[in-house]
């Protein structure tokens, strides 16, 4: 059957009359208040017993959300509040198997589950659309962080532990294990954390932001289990939490279960309160080394900020203006700051972090360039101090403020299905600092506010002048680029390595092994999971939620509308796919999108052209697409996806653009088009440090099938040196690519566009459209829309080894050809991702193998495997090649089957925005009648599914091998016969 979706339903529905001073469940109320802003009422609790602090969120929203957090002030880098928050999820009292938390994954119908540790607070956040699933979860996270195990094993399974590298050889070197010190391992090769980091240790250098609350690989290990249970004690304790619920159900239901909880325990004082930084009489300078960019000169690769102390984060009113004025001053190519730093050439993009910081005791800013040559780190400087002088004697664009004014509208009306999650993540900051949480979610009283007291411009003036130019608290953080720094890193690693076994005896080697054999005997153990809730298939609606869409034709263009509830905003995609290009355009095509929705047009310059954006906009921008035939291998389309969103109010100005964008983009703006590309260079490293498993799974994918292969052009390796060989060779030649490829785009039969709107603004966007599609021609007419192919050759197993410099850590990704989305297999595989993901390479990967990540993944023809921030690549691809016979010889039990098909149907089956209803019908062309097919096959997908696909696809098929790692293992993965990539060169 199938449930139609039209209406919202009615807020008043699920307000109660709560007052303050009601006393529910042992909970009294403090604040009621309706926030008509986001329409929902926010009411504020606190546990009478122990102190537990409670905001709840009413707001008409199935998808409901839970977290509880505490205020976490570690006062040394061992990481104790990071590893904290990985153990306390290893099993607790109520749960006593190894990771509830996983293995709820596969018992659930979550839309988020996870946990994260802050520099001053840890919390534990899901969101559900099933109630049942709900408190399922609730019941398992109260007791994970109230009463966890916090065994010695999980301690070092997921902080750190020495261990032989060959645990049945106790004469085999002794190194470093743990999941959180490869995490963080991974992070200190990450340029962006590295210098984030450097400005929050030394802008607050008294307290607990002098420390790194993820750990640093080379303090982790001062840490011991006695110290992190002490830790939980004083911190992990209801005295010391903040409770957090939101959406549909009754705020009485939620109270009743955790009261129940919270009754058990007595309050205790708390001693987590994080003081002001006192003000300095002077400003500071430091300078910090950091991993350098490939594509770059280190002469020229210093990043240099500069960063000012604001005021405390219960200010909220002060908040909302500082996120105003820093907005004005860098958001867009008219900024002040973007004009004089970065459309100057004298660096090549704003430095990680640039913008204001909500999120710490006291408030902060942060202002730089990254990419400045050595000679121009003090001109640099002087710019920034000049802006400063310029605002406090000039005032600022008028046009700028409402642009910023506009931006912030837009953001309070775009809906998401993560709204509830969204507002938990900004609202715990400030409410852990003293804030209520009503206080956090003003918007129109402080916009309201900051526009009578700038009436006239000497409001904004004084606050410059007060808080950036005449600020002491000012930090100077200069990062230079270190050729050596992953070398050095791992140095001092193996430093701190041998301090800890230079005195070992035989003796304690052998307990070192027998700790090593205890774990992993434990990681082997059959478990019973009867005591974790889950739910059962029959928990799965039986109805498919659907959004209807309408379709109708403009101009010979195949439009797609879908009309709703989208809060008075209206999103436009528009796909030009299949246009005749030859390899070296295809390349070019992120390139291209980057740059014509960056550009000026019409007369106007790229200034005034992202002006007009950001006041008639929400967003605007082109990208390159891939959509793979669901019926036919090898078959697929591809090119640019148009996509921006504006106020209702503005629908004819975003056409207007559109049209502008096509008809006449600026392609003379060299130093513009060159300033984006070398914005993009600047970024380019740390994407692939942070992401290097999705480089590792596009290039996998690439060798064993077209689809695969035009990924990884469009956005893998490929494209990588694409970006540099034009980064370091002429403009002009970029330029003519550029207007070449725009001429292929410019052709109305290739298009085709899907509109979501509001029900009253159909027939205004309608027109609108046709009028843009009016002035593009029809060059191609009667094409076949949507096809193009290109044959395979088939290949045996590849093993490709990419090195990238000062990683420190690898990724690894195998990727095995297959078949089409609607093929009869498809279904299955999707249902195999799932169970080899949650039931076999987690347990191999990451609790045996210290790797932060892993899984199984069914994409574009393909099933891959991957492993993410991974220690022990060898190990890890030797479990790739006994995935297969996991499945084939049925190691796995009829509940987990079960789980897996929950899970698997709960991901294709998330709740949707209203921005992105109809989406997967217009990319893929999926329609109601082929999802229901799709979700009973996987329904009905059996044990002999599982070991016909295991065996047709993950055995003697074609398939590939992509490792992603540094140096250090070149010569390792050459004698296991892997041919060797360097990033940043040719291949």
């Amino acid at each position: 059957m199938i449930r139609l979706v039209k209406h919202a339903k009615n807020l008043h529905k699920y307000v109660r009359n709560y007052s303050v001073g009601d006393k529910i469940h042992g909970y009294a109320v403090d604040k009621v208040e309706q926030v008509s802003d986001f329409n929902l009422e926010c009411v504020v609790l606190t546990h009478e017993k122990t102190g537990a602090r409670h905001c709840h969120i009413v707001r008409d929203d199935s998808v409901n959300t839970f977290s509880v957090g505490f205020a976490t002030t570690p006062f040394d880098s061992t990481g104790v509040s990071h590893i904290l928050e990985h153990t306390a999820l290893c099993g607790s009292e109520q749960y006593p198997v190894r990771d509830p938390f996983f293995k709820m994954l596969t018992r659930s119908l979550s839309t988020f589950m996870n946990a994260m540790t802050a520099p001053d607070f840890t919390m534990y956040p899901f969101s559900t659309q099933n109630k049942k699933d709900f408190y399922n979860l609730l019941s398992v996270y109260c007791d994970a962080v109230f009463y966890p195990k916090l065994s010695s094993l999980d301690f070092q399974q997921e902080g750190w532990r020495l261990e032989q590298s060959n645990l049945d050889d106790v004469n085999s070197p002794i190194i470093f294990k743990g999941v959180v010190f490869n995490e963080m391992k991974g992070y200190n090769n990450y340029s962006s954390y590295v210098f984030g980091q450097g400005v929050l240790n030394n802008i607050f250098p008294t307290h607990t932001y002098s420390h790194c609350s993820g750990g640093e690989p080379i303090k982790i290990p001062d840490l011991s289990h006695e110290q992190l249970v002490n830790f939980h004690r004083t911190h992990y304790h209801p005295s010391n939490a903040i409770f957090y619920t939101y959406g549909d159900i009754p705020l009485e239901d939620h109270l009743q279960k955790i009261g129940v909880l919270l009754d058990k325990f007595e309050c205790i004082e708390t001693d987590t309160a994080v003081p002001s930084e006192a003000n300095w009489d002077t400003p500071r300078r430091v300078e910090i080394t950091g991993p350098p960019n490939p594509h770059v000169d280190p002469k020229e690769d210093v990043t240099v900020s500069v960063s000012y102390k604001l005021p405390p984060i219960n200010d909220g009113y002060h908040s909302m203006v500082f996120s105003i004025i820093t907005d004005m001053l860098v958001s867009g190519a008219q900024s002040k700051f973007y004009e004089e730093l970065i459309a100057s050439q004298l660096g090549s993009d704003f430095v990680p972090g640039t913008g204001f910081h909500p999120s710490t005791k006291d408030t902060y800013f942060t202002i730089g360039l990254s990419g400045v040559k050595e000679e121009n780190v003090e001109t640099v400087l002087e710019v920034i101090d000049k802006v400063w002088r310029d605002v406090v004697e000039e005032g600022v664009d008028e046009q700028q403020l409402d642009a910023v004014l506009h931006q912030a509208e837009f953001g309070r009306k775009h809906q998401t299905t993560s709204f509830g999650l969204h507002l938990s993540f900004s609202i715990i900051g400030s409410w852990i600092h003293g804030m209520q949480p009503p206080e956090a979610l003003e918007f129109t009283s402080h916009i309201n506010r900051f526009k009578e007291m700038n009436a006239d411009d000497a409001y904004i003036k004084s606050l410059v002048n007060e808080y950036f130019h005449e600020n002491n608290h000012k930090l100077t953080l200069i990062m230079k680029p270190d050729l050596d720094f992953g070398k050095t890193l791992s140095q001092k690693e193996n430093e701190v390595l041998q301090q800890k076994v230079k005195d070992l005896t035989d003796d304690d080697k052998i307990k070192i092994q027998e700790r090593g054999v205890l774990l992993r005997q434990e990681q082997d153990k059959e478990q019973d999971l009867s005591c974790l809730p889950r739910l059962a298939v029959s928990d799965i609606p039986a109805e498919l939620v659907h959004y209807p869409v309408e379709h109708t034709n403009i101009q010979g263009v195949p439009v797609q509308i879908y009309t709703g509830p989208t809060n008075g905003i209206t999103y436009f995609r528009c796909t030009v796919s299949d246009m005749d290009l030859v390899e070296k355009q295809i390349s070019v095509l992120p390139m291209y999108g980057d740059i014509i929705s960056n550009i000026g047009a019409a007369g106007k310059s790229y200034k005034q052209s992202d002006l007009e954006k950001m006041l008639r906009t929400g967003k605007f921008n082109v990208s390159a697409f891939v959509a793979p035939n669901m019926e036919v291998m090898d078959k697929y389309r591809y090119g640019t996806l148009l996509h921006s969103s504006c106020l209702n109010s503005n629908i004819p100005y975003m056409y207007s653009l559109w049209q502008n964008t096509f008809s006449d983009p600026n392609f003379h703006e060299t130093d513009r088009i060159k300033t984006l590309v070398d914005s993009e260079i600047s970024a380019l490293t740390d994407k692939i440090t942070q992401s290097g498993h999705q480089y590792a799974l596009r290039r996998a994918r690439g060798h064993v099938g077209p689809i695969g292969e035009i990924n990884e052009q469009l956005s893998g390796f490929r494209q990588a040196r694409t970006l540099a060989d034009y980064h370091s060779g002429n403009v002009e030649d970029l330029v003519s690519e550029l207007a070449g490829e725009h001429i292929l785009h410019c052709d109305r039969s290739l298009m085709s566009v899907a509109i979501n709107t509001t029900p009253d603004m159909m027939e205004e966007n309608l027109e609108a459209l046709e009028q843009f599609l009016g002035d593009i021609p029809d060059r191609v007419s009667g094409k076949e829309y949507g096809i193009l192919r290109r044959e395979i050759v088939a290949v045996d197993s590849v093993k490709e080894y990419m090195e990238v410099p000062n990683l420190g850590i690898n990724f690894c990704a195998r990727a095995y050809r297959t078949v089409p989305l609607l093929h009869p297999d498809s279904p299955h595989l999707t249902v195999l991702q799932t169970l080899l993901s949650t039931k076999f390479l987690h347990k191999e990967i990451r609790e045996k193998g210290g790797a932060y990540g892993s899984g199984a993944m069914v994409a574009q023809q393909t099933f891959s495997l991957f492993s993410y921030r991974d220690p022990n690549t060898t190990r890890t691809l030797k479990t790739f090649d006994n995935a297969a016979s996991w499945i084939i010889d049925g190691n796995y039990s009829d509940e987990d089957l079960e789980e897996c098909k929950i899970t698997a149907i709960g991901k294709r089956h998330a709740p949707q925005a209203p921005s992105s209803r109809g989406l997967e019908e217009f990319m893929d062309g999926m329609n109601l009648e082929q999802k229901t097919w799709f979700k009973d096959q996987m329904l009905s997908t059996s044990r002999e599914d599982l070991r016909s696909v295991a065996t047709k696809y993950l055995i003697d098929n074609i398939h590939s091998n992509v490792v992603v790692g540094d140096n250090a293992m070149v010569n390792t993965f050459k004698d296991l016969g892997y041919s060797v990539e360097q990033y940043g060169h040719k291949s």
